[in-house]
């Protein structure tokens, strides 16, 4: 299976379209047409994760953290970075991240936290992007109409909130003239041809679009296939950082308990006191100090995210809600056994994959 192969299923998941503005991840490193004997999943590249590649026969790398975030001005071998992007090169392992992309999605790091916190009508912390739509609109002799169906079906085309395979069709006549150098389906050369055909209309998600009308022409008859779209004013589904939701009452030292169970963490810090039982909460991957106001206004009693600072704490007394810090690192981690699940499923288990946390980058207190 090549490396192109494992990402185009990964971002089926995590699609491009979620990156961040200020992101900068997916493919960093490698041929795209190299064929995969191992994958080592892990939260950023080290040296020791590039070690562990190289002894476990592993040629990919697949991160949480890009490995290349700002814009490289040189390439000198030299150095902690410099040393580490020789020996990726010279060992032909291909690097590539899924972050904020990861953080949005569906079943991504948010979602994987609410459900370790079994939190029950939980939704958007903070909104972040709204999936473009268009509608596509293509004509069809009647003989072919399931072609079409098919297509757009397996394209994922017509998803309307919980319902799958929606479409519009309407009966008409189309009418053509064959020029010299056609080899029309129908009709002939030069003559005026009229045909039943079927109007089908659907809803398109635009990072979709190109792939549902390489499936429709595949699948059409006529030589020439003609349809229209129409970019859309309605979104479809929305896509943010964070979780807030409701979960068993419970104190706060409870919480705390919950919290370091679920992070696997020894410890961590709280920010404020809360002496009422605690029954909605927020939590947010990473560093999420900037929607303390959001998880406050949602009516969440705690917060539980990464990098929180003094002024952060501050911030979050002043709007009367309790943080609990389970650093950048415990609060992202959990979602490795997801990937290390999906691309399992991707690969059918024909590619030794593994999870591997490089202890000497993951700081703890003591």
């Amino acid at each position: 299976m090549k490396a192109s192969e494992i990402i185009r299923k990964i971002e089926q998941w995590a699609p491009e379209g979620l990156v961040d503005s200020w992101d900068n991840t997916g493919f960093q490193v490698g041929n795209p047409d190299q064929d995969i004997s191992g994958i080592l999943v892990s939260m950023d590249v080290t040296d020791g994760v590039i070690q562990r590649a190289i002894e476990q026969n592993h040629n990919m790398v697949i991160t949480h953290h890009p490995f290349i975030f700002k814009p490289m001005d040189n390439l000198i071998f030299k150095g902690y970075r410099g040393s580490l992007l020789r020996r990726i090169i010279e060992n032909g392992i291909i690097i590539y991240s899924a972050h904020t992309n990861l953080d949005l999605a569906e079943g991504g790091i948010n979602d994987r936290l609410a459900q370790l916190f079994e939190m029950r009508n939980f939704k958007i912390l903070s909104n972040s992007k709204n999936e473009d739509l268009a509608k596509l609109a293509v004509y069809v002799p009647k003989t072919h109409e399931k072609d079409i169906f098919d297509s757009l079906s397996a394209s994922g085309a017509g998803q309307l909130g919980e319902y799958s395979d929606c479409s519009f069709a309407v009966d008409g006549i189309g009418r053509f003239r064959p020029m010299d150098g056609s080899s029309p389906y129908l009709g002939s050369v030069g003559k005026l041809e009229s045909v039943n055909e079927s109007r089908i209309e659907t809803i398109v998600r635009m990072e979709d679009l190109h792939d549902t009308l390489e499936r429709i022409k595949a699948a059409h008859p006529y030589e020439e296939v003609a349809y229209d779209i129409y970019p859309l004013f309605n979104k479809g589904d929305a896509y943010g950082y964070g979780r807030v939701g409701e979960i068993r009452e419970c104190t706060l030292e409870e919480l705390a308990d919950l919290a370091k169970e679920v992070l696997q963490l020894k410890s961590l810090r709280i920010y404020g006191r809360c002496d009422d039982k605690i029954g909605r909460i927020a939590v947010c991957g990473g560093a999420g100090a900037d929607f303390i106001k959001a998880a406050s206004h949602e009516g969440a009693q705690a917060y539980i995210t990464g990098d929180i600072k003094y002024h952060d704490a501050q911030l979050a007394y002043e709007e009367g809600i309790v943080l609990v810090d389970g650093t950048h690192y415990g609060t992202e981690r959990i979602i490795l056994p997801v990937i290390e699940q999906k691309l399992t499923e991707y690969t059918e288990g024909k590619i030794k994959i593994e999870v591997f946390e490089d202890d000497s980058f993951n700081f703890e207190c003591y």
